[in-house]
């Protein structure tokens, strides 16, 4: 599928609500369109997430907060997981947090990743 047709996809997808976990056309981007590389990226971004999850999990205080939920929106946004930067862009801010939404939207990131490994 050419480029101009998945940022048409993905425009369609974000307009009716029916956005993937991960946004393949960013991550295409960042890639060069390397598809192996891409795969490498979410899978390192799925393997430093659990850490990144304990921080904001132990945070403690508004500045551990921030500094969780700060991590973990770069990350997510450096792979095209906006759903989950906006999550934690939402934390950065107010300081507060629903864990469950975070760890659901991880929980569909990964599910999401397997099956992109799946098609290799």
């Amino acid at each position: 599928m050419g480029m101009a047709l998945k940022i048409d996809v993905a425009e369609a997808c974000r307009g009716a609500g029916t956005e993937k976990p991960i946004d393949l056309v960013h991550l295409s981007r960042s890639t060069m369109g390397d598809r192996d590389l891409e795969l490498e990226v979410l899978k390192m971004f799925l393997a430093q997430m659990p850490s990144y999850l304990q921080m904001i999990k132990s945070a403690k205080t508004d500045d551990e907060i921030y500094n969780a939920a700060h991590t973990i929106k770069g990350a997510a946004g450096n792979v095209g997981a906006f759903a989950l930067a906006d999550l934690a862009r939402n934390a950065e801010e107010s300081r507060s947090f629903s864990m469950q939404k975070i760890l659901n939207e991880f929980s569909r990131i990964t599910e999401y990743v397997s099956m992109l490994s799946s098609e290799e």
